[in-house]
């Protein structure tokens, strides 16, 4: 077999010739295949002699010709078989070994290694450490004891071998060390991706009997020794250990005197760099919002007179201020590798219906003079309309904005508005809506005639013999003989702190001190899954099955004209494609009704968690219903806590 010798150092002065790359595109193939070396004939880059016979004399010719002046006495041939072993350093010619070369040989000797492997004088001692150190790890060095990879090219596929990758796709004489690199970190990052390997690490040198291992991906990296250093041994030689087995990032040597270490101890090296995940971009608001709920004072009543604190803004004042997101940082672990992070995430502009923004891109300003407020992330500017005495009889008003009534709303008024009611006094037989929330501060009694319907939550002082439908939330001190109808809780609270009466629904849950009263006053309360819903669950249900036969039916036919007139004529029949269109419309209803039942699933969910809750007594004659199940209760039950579990209303103590 044809030995090919270059000097080191050729490979650099001819880089990017393409002759040259053909020239060791075949000794890579003479070192993957074992046959002779096919060295292209300088005067055609296609054409590759093949008769072993005249290799050795044109491949010369060709390759003096293509060096021109360089020297290259360092080129020579040889089929000599390197010996199986070498037992003796002595057998070792002294003039032609340099000492670190000899030192790389003794160590192979005395640990029983095939030293034939890299006891060649072409090899500097970095290469040959490279190859000692790779047969000490059981690994297969043939695929990098070629002299053409330089001592760094070498440990990157030793490094390679060490972690079980296929270093095949880049042990190529053709590629550059950065090429190897790229190739190795993709390779990992792979494998690591695909679930096969952590980063981590152990491994002992044997020269310095020093174990290194690495914990938590590769985030740090520990030393132990096995024996003490020697005296001389420095943070030069401390590192050079180190990047032989991968760790080069994040070094702590500095912190470390090398001769000062014990055996046994535990020592950190390297220390790699976390990701940093950018964070989202978020709005300022210079909106005063403190007063978006009702004052509680101290001994739990509620404070309905504490006057609510509202932002008012002239043209031109600030009233937003964007802080961008920001870009994530990469980290790194110890072996150098970049760590993935995430930029955070820009929000869209706001509304500029009512305000500008100014060319920072940032600022937010009012357009005109008006109310502030902020609401799930979007602020808007309302104008108030404020009613500084009470709305008299019969006045009736529809506003887009806000309402403010500093007085009473007194009966048959009218109040409609497309943002919140608020009002001081109280209310009687009127109607009251609004788009967000109602807030009464003394109370409402319509005598069972008034209405109240709000967007969001409804808290007044008192609702009695009122109709309340509410989207958010209901509080109050105390209900009497009144319907309310809230999709989220009704909670009452303060000095009296019950519910008595008319028929409570709430989506959500109850909570309250006493519901019903001593007198078995019928009172009724609803939570979760209302029964109306349930007979919706059960028609969409009937619905299903019924679409599923029609389809079927629909399906059978489209195959009856298809046996009776053929496969091929079948599909442009009249008949058949009315069917076809036919089945696209089940098709389509059939996934409207899965998602309708989806979301009724989620509430049938929801709804086996919803409680009443009642902190004193819930007395005889009180209406349970949870999740479409009832209970009549026929004796009071105090402090408990009521749910459904299975078809039944149980309830259980909720006393320390």
């Amino acid at each position: 077999m044809a030995d090919i010798i270059l000097d080191e150092g050729l490979g650099d002065l001819l880089a990017g010739d393409d002759d040259l790359l053909s020239l060791l595109e075949s000794v890579q193939n003479e070192q993957d295949n074992g046959g002779s070396v096919n060295i292209p004939d300088s005067s055609s880059d296609d054409k590759i002699k093949s008769d072993s016979e005249s290799i050795l004399g044109s491949s010369e010719d060709a390759f003096k010709e293509l060096m021109g002046s360089i020297d290259i006495e360092g080129i020579s041939v040889s089929a000599e078989q390197k010996p199986e072993a070498v037992r003796s350093i002595d057998e070792y010619d002294k003039s032609v070994y340099g000492y670190p070369q000899l030192d790389e040989i003794e160590k192979g000797i005395k640990r029983g290694l095939n030293v034939s492997l890299y006891d060649s004088a072409d090899l500097s001692f970095r290469q040959m450490r490279e190859i000692r150190i790779g047969l000490e790890q059981g690994l297969d060095v043939s695929y990098y004891t070629s002299k053409y990879y330089k001592d760094t090219q070498m440990r990157e596929i030793r490094l390679g071998l060490m972690e079980g990758l296929d270093v095949g796709s880049y042990a190529r004489l053709i590629y550059s060390l950065p090429d190897m690199q790229r190739i190795h970190r993709d390779l990992k990052l792979k494998k690591i991706k695909d679930g096969k390997e952590p980063w981590d690490m152990c491994v002992t040198d044997m020269d310095t009997e020093v174990t290194l291992s690495t914990v938590d991906d590769g985030m740090e990296a520990y030393m132990k020794l096995k024996k003490k250093l020697p005296d001389n041994y420095s943070r030069k030689k401390l590192e050079i250990l180190l990047s032989l087995y991968g760790i080069c990032s994040g070094l702590k040597i500095d912190e470390i005197d090398p001769a000062a270490l014990k055996e046994g101890e535990e020592v950190l090296v390297a220390k790699g760099s976390e990701s940093v995940i950018g964070e989202n971009g978020w709005y300022e608001y210079f909106v005063d919002q403190s007063g978006d709920g009702p004052h509680v004072n101290e001994d739990g009543s509620i404070d309905y007179m504490a006057q609510r604190t509202y932002s008012f803004v002239q043209p031109g004042q600030r009233v937003a201020l964007y802080h961008p997101a920001t870009s994530g940082q990469m980290g790194r672990n110890v072996f150098g590798m970049d760590l993935p992070t995430v930029s955070g995430k820009n929000l869209p502009r706001l509304s500029l219906d009512k305000i500008r923004i100014l060319d920072d891109g940032v600022t937010y300003v009012s357009k005109k003079e008006g109310l502030v407020s902020v609401k799930d992330g979007i602020l808007n500017i309302v104008e108030r309309l404020e009613f500084k005495e009470d709305v008299g009889y019969g006045t009736n008003v529809s506003f887009d904005g806000d309402i403010y009534v500093h007085g009473s709303v007194l009966e048959s008024a009218v109040l409609q508005a497309g943002g919140d009611i608020i009002i001081d006094g109280s209310v009687e037989a009127a109607i009251i809506k609004a788009g967000g929330d109602v807030v009464i501060r003394r109370g409402m009694n319509p005598d069972g005639k008034g209405e109240l319907e709000a967007g969001g939550n409804v808290v007044a002082g008192f609702l009695e013999n009122a109709n309340v439908v509410a989207e958010g939330n209901v509080e109050a001190d105390y209900i009497l003989n009144s319907n309310v109808f809230c999709k989220g809780t009704v909670t009452t609270r303060g000095r009296r702190n019950l519910i008595c009466g008319g028929h409570i629904v709430a989506g959500e849950g109850i909570k309250t001190a006493n519901i019903g009263n001593e007198y078995g006053t019928r009172t009724e309360a609803e939570v979760g899954l209302l029964s109306d819903r349930y007979e919706s669950f059960n028609k969409l249900r009937k619905r299903r099955r019924e679409l599923e036969e029609e389809m079927e039916k629909v399906r059978d036919g489209m195959n009856q004209v298809l046996r009776k007139v053929g496969a091929l004529n079948g599909r442009t029949n009249p008949i058949y494609i009315k069917l076809q269109d036919v089945l696209e419309q089940q098709k389509k209803e059939y996934a409207a009704l899965e998602e309708a039942q989806e979301d009724m699933d989620d509430e049938i969910r929801k709804g086996s968690s919803v409680l009443i809750e009642v902190s004193d007594t819930a007395y005889r004659n009180t209406k349970m219903v949870i999740g479409g199940n009832s209970w009549l209760l026929d004796k009071d039950i105090e402090r408990s806590r009521f749910f459904a579990r299975g078809r039944a209303v149980i309830f259980e103590d909720i006393r320390g």
